[in-house]
Protein backbone atom coordinates (compact mmCIF):
# COMPACT_ATOMS: atom_id res chain seq x y z
CA UNK A 1 0.00 0.00 0.00
CA UNK A 2 2.99 2.35 0.68
CA UNK A 3 4.44 1.45 -2.83
CA UNK A 4 1.32 2.44 -4.09
CA UNK A 5 0.31 5.62 -2.27
CA UNK A 6 4.26 6.63 -3.87
CA UNK A 7 3.79 6.08 -6.91
CA UNK A 8 0.45 7.81 -7.41
CA UNK A 9 -0.32 11.26 -6.80
CA UNK A 10 -3.27 12.98 -5.94
CA UNK A 11 -4.63 16.40 -7.27
CA UNK A 12 -7.10 18.10 -6.67
CA UNK A 13 -8.10 21.21 -8.90
CA UNK A 14 -10.52 24.68 -8.92
CA UNK A 15 -12.43 23.92 -12.02
CA UNK A 16 -10.86 27.55 -13.73
CA UNK A 17 -7.16 26.82 -13.39
CA UNK A 18 -8.19 22.65 -14.61
CA UNK A 19 -9.54 23.57 -17.35
CA UNK A 20 -7.40 26.24 -18.73
CA UNK A 21 -3.75 25.64 -17.99
CA UNK A 22 -3.56 22.15 -16.22
CA UNK A 23 -5.59 19.84 -18.66
CA UNK A 24 -3.02 21.34 -21.69
CA UNK A 25 -0.10 20.88 -19.86
CA UNK A 26 0.03 17.93 -17.58
CA UNK A 27 0.58 15.37 -20.06
CA UNK A 28 4.14 16.77 -20.10
CA UNK A 29 4.46 15.60 -16.31
CA UNK A 30 3.53 12.61 -16.93
CA UNK A 31 5.76 12.22 -19.53
CA UNK A 32 8.83 13.67 -17.58
CA UNK A 33 7.70 11.35 -14.83
CA UNK A 34 6.62 8.37 -16.21
CA UNK A 35 6.68 6.22 -12.76
CA UNK A 36 4.42 8.60 -11.07
CA UNK A 37 0.77 8.26 -12.04
CA UNK A 38 -1.32 11.32 -12.13
CA UNK A 39 -4.82 11.42 -10.46
CA UNK A 40 -6.79 14.81 -10.74
CA UNK A 41 -10.17 15.63 -9.10
CA UNK A 42 -11.75 18.79 -9.95
CA UNK A 43 -14.01 20.40 -7.23
CA UNK A 44 -14.32 24.00 -5.40
CA UNK A 45 -13.96 22.39 -2.23
CA UNK A 46 -10.91 22.98 0.07
CA UNK A 47 -8.77 20.03 0.75
CA UNK A 48 -8.98 17.97 3.75
CA UNK A 49 -5.52 16.42 3.54
CA UNK A 50 -6.09 14.59 6.70
CA UNK A 51 -8.81 12.79 5.68
CA UNK A 52 -9.28 13.33 1.59
CA UNK A 53 -6.06 11.32 0.14
CA UNK A 54 -4.95 14.02 -1.73
CA UNK A 55 -1.25 15.10 -1.91
CA UNK A 56 -1.92 19.00 -2.85
CA UNK A 57 -4.28 20.75 -4.29
CA UNK A 58 -4.38 24.13 -6.55
CA UNK A 59 -6.93 26.60 -5.45
CA UNK A 60 -8.03 30.26 -4.95
CA UNK A 61 -7.43 32.63 -2.37
CA UNK A 62 -5.05 34.77 -0.30
CA UNK A 63 -2.49 31.65 0.00
CA UNK A 64 -2.83 31.81 4.21
CA UNK A 65 -3.78 28.85 5.04
CA UNK A 66 -2.64 27.03 8.13
CA UNK A 67 -1.12 24.12 8.32
CA UNK A 68 -0.37 24.72 4.58
CA UNK A 69 2.48 25.38 2.39
CA UNK A 70 1.76 27.76 -0.37
CA UNK A 71 3.10 29.13 -3.67
CA UNK A 72 1.76 31.56 -5.90
CA UNK A 73 1.43 30.41 -9.28
CA UNK A 74 -1.33 33.04 -10.92
CA UNK A 75 -2.31 36.55 -10.06
CA UNK A 76 -6.23 37.06 -9.74
CA UNK A 77 -6.94 39.51 -12.08
CA UNK A 78 -10.43 40.61 -13.77
CA UNK A 79 -12.18 42.47 -16.62
CA UNK A 80 -14.97 42.58 -18.55
CA UNK A 81 -14.90 40.37 -21.65
CA UNK A 82 -17.43 39.27 -24.22
CA UNK A 83 -17.42 37.83 -27.93
CA UNK A 84 -16.81 40.17 -30.70
CA UNK A 85 -19.89 39.38 -32.77
CA UNK A 86 -22.30 40.11 -29.53
CA UNK A 87 -20.10 43.83 -29.57
CA UNK A 88 -20.31 44.50 -33.00
CA UNK A 89 -24.47 43.87 -32.48
CA UNK A 90 -24.44 46.55 -29.65
CA UNK A 91 -22.70 48.93 -32.18
CA UNK A 92 -19.86 48.70 -30.48
CA UNK A 93 -18.61 48.97 -26.78
CA UNK A 94 -17.07 52.94 -26.15
CA UNK A 95 -16.99 53.34 -22.72
CA UNK A 96 -17.78 51.26 -19.65
CA UNK A 97 -21.01 52.04 -19.05
CA UNK A 98 -21.66 50.94 -22.49
CA UNK A 99 -21.72 47.29 -20.84
CA UNK A 100 -24.53 48.08 -18.39
CA UNK A 101 -27.03 48.41 -21.68
CA UNK A 102 -25.98 44.56 -22.16
CA UNK A 103 -26.77 40.92 -20.47
CA UNK A 104 -24.38 40.27 -18.21
CA UNK A 105 -23.03 36.94 -16.97
CA UNK A 106 -23.24 37.16 -13.40
CA UNK A 107 -24.17 40.39 -12.24
CA UNK A 108 -23.86 39.39 -8.36
CA UNK A 109 -19.91 38.75 -8.29
CA UNK A 110 -18.12 41.44 -6.65
CA UNK A 111 -15.45 41.73 -9.13
CA UNK A 112 -18.25 43.45 -11.57
CA UNK A 113 -18.84 46.55 -8.81
CA UNK A 114 -14.88 46.65 -8.16
CA UNK A 115 -14.73 47.55 -12.40
CA UNK A 116 -16.91 49.83 -12.29
CA UNK A 117 -15.95 51.60 -9.48
CA UNK A 118 -12.47 51.48 -10.94
CA UNK A 119 -13.47 52.43 -14.30
CA UNK A 120 -15.48 55.23 -13.05
CA UNK A 121 -19.28 54.03 -12.63
CA UNK A 122 -19.40 53.93 -8.80
CA UNK A 123 -23.20 53.77 -9.29
CA UNK A 124 -23.74 50.29 -11.42
CA UNK A 125 -26.49 49.20 -9.60
CA UNK A 126 -25.68 44.81 -10.84
CA UNK A 127 -26.41 43.33 -7.57
CA UNK A 128 -30.26 42.88 -7.94
CA UNK A 129 -29.88 42.56 -11.54
CA UNK A 130 -31.52 39.12 -13.28
CA UNK A 131 -28.89 37.36 -15.14
CA UNK A 132 -27.33 33.96 -16.01
CA UNK A 133 -25.49 32.80 -12.89
CA UNK A 134 -22.99 29.53 -12.76
CA UNK A 135 -20.67 29.60 -10.06
CA UNK A 136 -17.75 29.07 -12.32
CA UNK A 137 -15.11 31.70 -14.35
CA UNK A 138 -14.79 28.68 -16.55
CA UNK A 139 -18.35 28.29 -17.84
CA UNK A 140 -19.08 32.07 -17.75
CA UNK A 141 -16.68 32.33 -20.17
CA UNK A 142 -17.93 29.40 -22.69
CA UNK A 143 -21.24 31.94 -22.41
CA UNK A 144 -19.47 34.76 -23.31
CA UNK A 145 -17.90 33.06 -25.75
CA UNK A 146 -21.26 32.18 -27.20
CA UNK A 147 -22.38 35.96 -27.13
CA UNK A 148 -25.19 35.22 -24.01
CA UNK A 149 -23.57 37.97 -22.19
CA UNK A 150 -20.30 39.69 -21.02
CA UNK A 151 -18.37 37.87 -18.69
CA UNK A 152 -16.02 38.77 -15.92
CA UNK A 153 -12.81 36.98 -16.46
CA UNK A 154 -9.49 36.34 -16.00
CA UNK A 155 -7.90 37.57 -18.94
CA UNK A 156 -4.44 35.60 -18.68
CA UNK A 157 -6.38 32.44 -19.10
CA UNK A 158 -8.31 33.85 -22.70
CA UNK A 159 -5.28 34.55 -24.57
CA UNK A 160 -6.04 32.17 -27.33
CA UNK A 161 -9.65 33.09 -27.62
CA UNK A 162 -8.48 36.75 -27.76
CA UNK A 163 -6.00 35.88 -30.81
CA UNK A 164 -8.82 33.59 -32.48
CA UNK A 165 -11.34 36.54 -31.76
CA UNK A 166 -13.55 34.30 -30.16
CA UNK A 167 -13.28 36.90 -27.02
CA UNK A 168 -12.45 40.20 -26.73
CA UNK A 169 -11.30 42.73 -24.15
CA UNK A 170 -13.03 46.16 -24.51
CA UNK A 171 -11.17 47.89 -22.16
CA UNK A 172 -7.59 47.99 -21.16
CA UNK A 173 -8.39 48.52 -17.25
CA UNK A 174 -7.73 44.88 -15.36
CA UNK A 175 -8.00 44.93 -11.88
CA UNK A 176 -7.06 42.79 -8.53
CA UNK A 177 -8.75 42.17 -5.19
CA UNK A 178 -5.47 40.65 -4.03
CA UNK A 179 -6.39 36.62 -4.43
CA UNK A 180 -4.44 34.44 -6.66
CA UNK A 181 -4.48 31.00 -7.87
CA UNK A 182 -2.19 28.86 -5.57
CA UNK A 183 -0.34 25.58 -5.24
CA UNK A 184 -0.65 24.14 -1.44
CA UNK A 185 0.22 21.00 0.48
CA UNK A 186 0.86 19.89 4.33
CA UNK A 187 3.98 21.41 5.62
CA UNK A 188 4.76 18.28 6.62
CA UNK A 189 4.60 16.74 3.13
CA UNK A 190 7.14 19.32 1.40
CA UNK A 191 10.05 16.63 0.88
CA UNK A 192 7.93 13.98 -0.65
CA UNK A 193 9.64 13.38 -4.00
CA UNK A 194 6.82 13.45 -5.74
CA UNK A 195 4.94 16.64 -3.88
CA UNK A 196 8.97 18.03 -5.09
CA UNK A 197 8.87 17.10 -8.53
CA UNK A 198 5.51 18.34 -9.17
CA UNK A 199 5.96 21.62 -7.69
CA UNK A 200 9.40 22.34 -9.03
CA UNK A 201 7.79 20.93 -12.95
CA UNK A 202 4.67 23.51 -12.39
CA UNK A 203 6.40 26.17 -11.08
CA UNK A 204 8.67 25.83 -14.56
CA UNK A 205 5.41 25.83 -17.11
CA UNK A 206 3.74 28.92 -14.58
CA UNK A 207 6.99 30.83 -15.24
CA UNK A 208 6.32 30.00 -18.93
CA UNK A 209 2.98 30.97 -19.03
CA UNK A 210 3.74 34.33 -17.06
CA UNK A 211 6.02 35.27 -19.90
CA UNK A 212 3.96 34.81 -23.10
Amino acid sequence: ARGRTEETLEISVIPTFATNFLAQRIGCFQIDNPSIAVRIEVNQTLSDFASDGFDLAIRSGRGDWPGLKSHLLVPVEFTPMLSPALAEKAGGIHQPADLLKMPIIEPSDPWWHQWFEAAGVPDANLATRPGLQFGSQVLEANAAIAGQGIGILTPAFYKEEIAQRRLCQPFDLVCSDGQGYWLVYPENRRNLTKIRLFRNWLQGKVDEFNRQ
